[in-house]
């Protein structure tokens, strides 16, 4: 009986072995199919919104409350994707890549990007340029960082939404104004009144402020040495006052800009002074909506692409 009662336990447990192979196979068949599946559908998505995807990232600091926006529009045939962002107005061309992965499909914006960029910088959340495809629909593509950090971080970073360009209210005032913010003199070397107004109700006291240019050599600095302006010909660095703070910020596409760097010094133009900026501010970048004889109307926004700070900088 011992002998027969192992021979039908070892056949048993022979056939649950298989089954379990079988079911695994199926699994990873599956796995496979939804992941093809979706690799068809991010293309045909990608494609066919013709102004494109936006993206927003946020700084490191807890102090700030919104997210800098970025439009993204794919061409999948010559995997091209340009961008229009605070860095610039489609003056960047890169190239991306969709391969096929076991689960989700990965998303790889080149070396030379300006996600890649902003990504070693570290200016901003975002923890790698390849990116899981966890989910698509027409307005909709979540994507999610490969990694949570450097190359030997774990896998699984921030979570993101790319919503489809589409009758998005703020694109519209922020494309309309077609002067640049440099070559309007009359707001260079005097005091200007800052005013903010935060939809979370948050006070902010009128301020004086102030705009300069860098001196010839700085920009010749900038030019050959500071990542952002590097890859971005459009951004003109000035001096950017206020109180006792006077760091670098950038004139972009449409917007006014401050990044926190410790790459460089001193700390208060670099490090301490952009940061202080983010912690009064609440933002790390104004969008302009416009810009009229004696004033700017300014906005920012937050991860949902909902305004949440208006403001305007008036001359005195």
């Amino acid at each position: 009986m011992k002998i027969i009662y192992h021979i039908t336990f070892l056949a048993v447990f022979v056939l649950t072995m298989s089954a379990c192979k079988k079911e695994a196979l199926l699994d990873g068949s599956k796995s496979i199919e939804r992941s093809n599946a979706l690799e068809k559908e991010l293309k045909t998505q990608l494609q066919n919104s013709k102004d494109g995807w936006i993206i927003y990232l946020k700084t490191l600091d807890v102090n700030v409350k919104t997210s800098a926006p970025f439009v993204l529009k794919f061409d999948t045939v010559a995997s091209k994707v340009t961008t229009k962002s605070i860095y610039g107005n489609e003056d960047r061309v890169s190239y991306f890549n969709i391969s096929a992965a076991t689960g989700a499909p990965l998303l790889t914006f080149s070396t030379g990007s300006i996600l890649s960029d902003i990504y070693e910088f570290g200016t901003m959340d975002i923890t790698d340029y390849f990116f899981k495809v966890l989910s698509v629909s027409k307005d909709v593509i979540e994507i999610q960082t490969y990694r949570k950090g450097t190359g030997s971080a774990s896998e699984g970073g921030v979570v993101y939404k790319m919503i489809r360009n589409e009758n998005v209210a703020w694109v519209k005032d922020w494309q309309q104004e077609t002067a640049k913010l440099i070559t309007q003199r009359q707001f260079f070397d005097v005091d200007l009144k800052l005013e903010l107004t935060y939809a979370s109700g948050e006070v902010f006291a009128p301020g004086t402020i102030a705009f300069f240019n860098q001196p010839a050599g700085n920009i010749a600095f900038f030019k050959a040495s500071y990542p952002t302006v590097i890859n971005n010909k459009q951004l003109d660095p000035i001096e950017f006052d206020y109180s006792v703070y006077f760091p670098v910020a950038f004139l972009g596409y449409n917007s006014i800009f401050w990044e926190v760097t410790t790459r460089f010094t001193p700390a208060e133009y670099f490090s301490s002074g952009p940061a202080a900026y983010q912690r009064l501010f609440k933002t790390n970048y104004f969008l302009i909506r416009k810009i009229n004889g004696r004033s700017i109307d300014i906005f920012a926004l937050d991860k949902e692409g909902k305004e949440v700070i208006t403001g305007k900088i008036s001359i005195i």
